[in-house]
C-alpha cells in the first residue's frame, strides 16, 4: 500500500516526550509530597509545584504544561474558579481537581465546570490512581493536539486536499481544493467527483486511472478538470488508496511550464497507447545517437532505456536485415530527408520482427537538421498476410494464363463448327448454342484478365441480389428450382458478383445434380446461398477454399477459390454452414447497403 500523503505529519511518539505537570495546592508540604509520589509512579513525568493559585497564569506564560492538578479549597481562587479563569484565557490543557474536601455538591460543580477528572485526596494509595488518570489525559491531549495540528496543516495547505469515499463522493476537502475549480467546498462535499471532470476525462479515470489505483494503491499524473464555468483546468493529481475504502486526493493547478510538461506527457501516453515505438536521435553528435525513447519502444524491442540511450538505431539490425533497405535509410539520414519503409529488425532476445519505420528530420531556425524522430510499429502479422495474399494473386495470375490458353482454343473450335453447321442446318438450337459459346468466351476472357491483373473487384455500385441470381441462363440448370426467398440492394461489383453466383450454382449442379433445390435469402449484414445437396463435411470445410481442392475426379477446384477471392476483394467474410435440409449453406457477411 502506498504511503499516505498525510504521512509528512510526524506521528506522535510518547517515548520521545516527557509529561510536564503543574501541581497547585496552598499546602506546601502536601504539594511537595504529591510531586514526589507522581515522579515515583511515572517514569517520564516532570512536575512543577505552586502554592498560590493566582500565580498560575503567570507560570503558564512561556511555559508548556501538559496537565494541571489543582486542589479545590484554596485562598484567593478555589480550584473551579482557577479552571474558569484558564478557560477564559483559551488554555485548554487537561485539568484534574484533586481535593481533600469531597462531597457530592463539589463533584457536581466540578462536572458542570468541565474538569477532565475529579479525584478525592486520601492516603498514598490514591497516587497510583492519580498517576494513571494523568497519563491517560495527557496521552489523549497529545493525540488530539496532533490531529488538530494535522488538520490545520491540511486546511492551510497550498495544495488542494480532498477525501473521497468508496462510492466516489467527497467527504472532505480544504478550500484550496475547491478553489482549483473555482467552486465553494460547501457545494462539492457530498457530490460525486465526476462533476469536476469532462466526459472524456471521466472515461479515462474509469478505464485507466482507477484500476491502476486499486491495483497499486496509488496513482500520480496529469489530468484535466473543469471550473464551475466549464473552463478546462490542467492539474497535477496524486491519488492514494485508503484501507477503509475510498482515497485521498491531492490536486494542484499547473502553471505554464507544467502545462508544457503535461502536454508532452499526454503525447507520450497517446503514443504508448497507439502501440508506437518512438526514438529521438541527436544529429549533431557523432553516429547520430539515441537521446530519447518512449515506453512503447521498450515494449516493442525488449530493450531497457539504459541499453538504448547513446546507441545508433542500427543495433536492431541482424543477419536477415536487407542491405538495400539499410542503404536506403542511411542515404535518407545523410540527406536529411524523411523516409518510410519496412525493415527486418531483432528484439533483445534475438526474435526477428517486421518493423514499419518512419523517420522525420527536425531542423533548427537556420534549416540545419538537429535531430531525427523515428516511429516504429510492428507489422509482422500484416507482412505475413500480405505475403500470403501476394502468393495467391501470383497463383491466380498464372491460372489466368492457363485458363485463357487452354479454354479459348476448344471454344474457337466449337464456335467454328457451329458456324459451319448453320450453313447446312438452319435451326434455333444452333443459334442458342452459338450465343452460349460466345458468352462463355467473354466470361473466360474477363475472368482470365481479372486473374492476371490481380484486380477482382472494379466499380462498386448498388446491385439487386434478385437480378444477380437470375443471370445464369447459359448454364444447364433449372432456374425454377432456385427460390429467391427475399432480396435487397447491396454495394458490389456487379460482374464480380455474377461470377460468384455462377460458381455457387455450378457447385450445386456439379455435386448434387440439376434437380437440387437452391435458395437465396438476406441476412442483417449480408446474404446466404444454400442447397438441398449432400453438404460439405466439417473436416473438409477448412480446405474447400484452397486452390485445387475438389471431391470430384474431374473437378478443377477453382470454383470455390473464385468465390472466396471475390468475397475477400469486396471486404466480405464468407463461412460454410449446414442448411436446414442437410445441404451446404454459404453465408456472406460484412456487406454494405446503399444509403
Amino acid at each position: 500500500m502506498a504511503t499516505s500523503p498525510l504521512g509528512e505529519i510526524a506521528p506522535f511518539n510518547i517515548d520521545d516526550q516527557r509529561m510536564s505537570v503543574l501541581l497547585v495546592d496552598d499546602d506546601e508540604a502536601l504539594v511537595d509530597m504529591s510531586s514526589a509520589f507522581l515522579e515515583r509512579e511515572v517514569d517520564n513525568i516532570e512536575t512543577t509545584t505552586l502554592t498560590d493559585p493566582e500565580a498560575v497564569l503567570d507560570e503558564l506564560v512561556g511555559e508548556k504544561y501538559d496537565c494541571i492538578v489543582s486542589d479545590f479549597d484554596m485562598p484567593g481562587l478555589d480550584g473551579l474558579e482557577l479552571l474558569s479563569t484558564l478557560r477564559e484565557e483559551g488554555i485548554e490543557i487537561p485539568f484534574v481537581l484533586f481535593t481533600g474536601k469531597g462531597s457530592e455538591e463539589i463533584a457536581s460543580q466540578a462536572i458542570t465546570a468541565g474538569v477532565d477528572e475529579y479525584l478525592q485526596k486520601g492516603g498514598p494509595e490514591e497516587y497510583p490512581v492519580l498517576a494513571n488518570k494523568i497519563e491517560n489525559l495527557v496521552e489523549k491531549h497529545w493525540a488530539e493536539t496532533q490531529v488538530q495540528r494535522g488538520f490545520l496543516a491540511i486546511e492551510s495547505a497550498e495544495e488542494g486536499i480532498g477525501i473521497i469515499d468508496e462510492d466516489g463522493v467527497y467527504q472532505y476537502m480544504n478550500d484550496a481544493y475547491a478553489q482549483v475549480y473555482n467552486q465553494d467546498r460547501s457545494d462539492l462535499i457530498g457530490e460525486h467527483w465526476d462533476m469536476l471532470y469532462p466526459p472524456e476525462e471521466t472515461k479515462r479515470f474509469h478505464e485507466d486511472i482507477l484500476p491502476e489505483l486499486e491495483t497499486t494503491g496509488s496513482w500520480s499524473g496529469v489530468s484535466t478538470g473543469v471550473t464551475k464555468q466549464g473552463t478546462p483546468v490542467p492539474e497535477r493529481l496524486v491519488l492514494t488508496q485508503m484501507n477503509s475504502g475510498g482515497h485521498v486526493c491531492i490536486v494542484q493547478e499547473l502553471d505554464k511550464n507544467d502545462e508544457l510538461e503535461a502536454d508532452l506527457a499526454l503525447k507520450n501516453q497517446a503514443l504508448d497507447a497507439a502501440g508506437l515505438g518512438v526514438v529521438i536521435t541527436d544529429a549533431t553528435q557523432e553516429d547520430n545517437p539515441i537521446i530519447y525513447l518512449n515506453r512503447g519502444f521498450e515494449e516493442l524491442t525488449g530493450y531497457e532505456e539504459e541499453e538504448v540511450l547513446g546507441q545508433n538505431c542500427r543495433f536492431l539490425q541482424g543477419e536477415e536485415t536487407a542491405p538495400d533497405t539499410v542503404d536506403t535509410i542511411r542515404n535518407a539520414v545523410d540527406e536529411g530527408t524523411s523516409i518510410s519503409t519496412e525493415i527486418r529488425n531483432y528484439r533483445a532476445d534475438g526474435e526477428p520482427f517486421w518493423n514499419f519505420l518512419e523517420i522525420f528530420p527536425i531542423k533548427d531556425e537556420m534549416g540545419d537538421v538537429t535531430n531525427f524522430v523515428g516511429f516504429q510499429r510492428e507489422i509482422t502479422d500484416r507482412r505475413a498476410y500480405t505475403t500470403k495474399i501476394e502468393g495467391q494473386l501470383d497463383w491466380l495470375g498464372e491460372f489466368g494464363n492457363v485458363l485463357s490458353h487452354d479454354l479459348k482454343t476448344p471454344l474457337s473450335v466449337i464456335q467454328g463448327n457451329i458456324e459451319l453447321a448453320k450453313n447446312h442446318y438452319k435451326t434455333e438450337q444452333l443459334d442458342d448454342a452459338l450465343e452460349a459459346a460466345d458468352r462463355l468466351e467473354a466470361l473466360v476472357e474477363d475472368l482470365a484478365n481479372v486473374m492476371q491483373q490481380g484486380d477482382l473487384v472494379g466499380d462498386i455500385e448498388s446491385v439487386e441480389l434478385n437480378d444477380v441470381f437470375r443471370s445464369w441462363d447459359a448454364f444447364e440448370t433449372q432456374p425454377e428450382l432456385l427460390d429467391i426467398l427475399d432480396s435487397k440492394s447491396i454495394l458490389a461489383d456487379e460482374q464480380a458478383l455474377v461470377r460468384l453466383a455462377d460458381n455457387l450454382v455450378k457447385n450445386t449442379v456439379e455435386h448434387a445434380g440439376t434437380d437440387t433445390g437452391m435458395r437465396v435469402g438476406t441476412l442483417s449484414d449480408g446474404f446466404y446461398y444454400e442447397d438441398d445437396g449432400p453438404g460439405i463435411p466439417e473436416n473438409n470445410r477448412d480446405d474447400v477454399f484452397k486452390p485445387g481442392f475438389t471431391t470430384k475426379e474431374d473437378g478443377t477446384g477453382f470454383g470455390m477459390v473464385s468465390i472466396k477471392q471475390i468475397a475477400m476483394a469486396h471486404g466480405w467474410n464468407v463461412t460454410i454452414e449446414t442448411s436446414d435440409t442437410g445441404g451446404v449453406r454459404f453465408e456472406f457477411r460484412g456487406i454494405s447497403e446503399p444509403e
